[in-house]
């Protein structure tokens, strides 16, 4: 059992049946401390920008402002649980790098599956060195950028680099030989960082390097031995960017 303090929770939900349980859950596990709990989100949007916690686990269907909007508001916003009686919000919350979505009626089991994600991203950040956010200018002058991981600052070639993944607040950064590093980035932040011209996003999840695209095809594009798939809205900026400018045509001079 770590022997670091236990992290700050604040729960969120308008029914005050799935309130008490959720707050019972969290009381019973000890690397949590209840920080608050709130029928209504906009005391506790005045918590959370006046006294941050580390994790908020909240309803989405909320009167005056819905959970999603309520984090997309917050300027720092802690790791996230969402829980829903619709299924439908899944989408949505992935896109805020949510740690889990929870469908209602809440089960102890399933809660502990999240908290337990939750709770390996805080330590992990905890575990982290405090040092400044690198700049995105410096990195495009060179040939190599650093990542942080496994205590040690890893320096690793664009030209060595396949594809970036994303899992919530990591990556994974999969490289041509085969190599996978991971490390405390999101995937929005990697991609900010990394040189536009060759760096591709293919997908919500998926960052590419351009040069090592062998194919595209509707649904993915082939880099080395892996399809790594192509979502609709990243298709057209995808073939402008890797195979328009080098595709020989019937009628040259004229868009294909």
């Amino acid at each position: 059992m770590s022997a670091s303090p236990p992290f700050s929770c604040l729960v969120l939900d308008d029914d005050l049946l799935v309130r008490d349980l959720a707050v019972g859950f969290v009381e019973q596990i000890p690397s949590l401390t209840l920080a608050g709990s709130y029928d209504d989100p906009l005391p506790a949007f005045e918590h959370l920008a006046r006294t941050p916690v580390d994790l908020l686990i909240t309803d989405i269907e909320l009167p005056r402002l819905n959970g999603l909007d309520l984090v997309r508001a917050l300027r720092q916003p802690p790791l996230v649980v969402f829980m829903t009686s619709h299924p439908q919000y899944a989408l949505p919350t992935y896109d805020l790098d949510a740690v889990d979505f929870l469908v209602k009626p809440l089960r102890f089991d399933r809660f502990l599956r999240a908290i337990d994600k939750a709770l390996l991203l805080l330590r992990a950040r905890a575990a982290s060195p405090a040092v400044p956010e690198p700049t995105p200018s410096p990195l495009a002058d060179t040939d190599a950028f650093f990542i942080r991981t496994e205590f040690q600052y890893l320096k690793l070639r664009y030209a060595d680099v396949a594809y970036v993944e994303a899992m919530r607040d990591f990556v994974k950064v999969h490289l041509l030989d085969g190599t996978v590093h991971i490390t405390l980035v999101s995937l929005k932040h990697m991609e900010e960082q990394l040189p536009a011209a060759l760096f591709v996003r293919t997908h919500r999840s998926y960052l590419v390097n351009a040069q090592h695209i062998a194919a595209v095809t509707a649904q993915d594009v082939r880099v080395g031995k892996v399809d790594v798939p192509l979502g609709h809205t990243f298709r057209e900026s995808v073939l402008a960017q890797v195979v328009q400018q080098r595709l020989l045509s019937r009628h040259p001079g004229k868009a294909s």
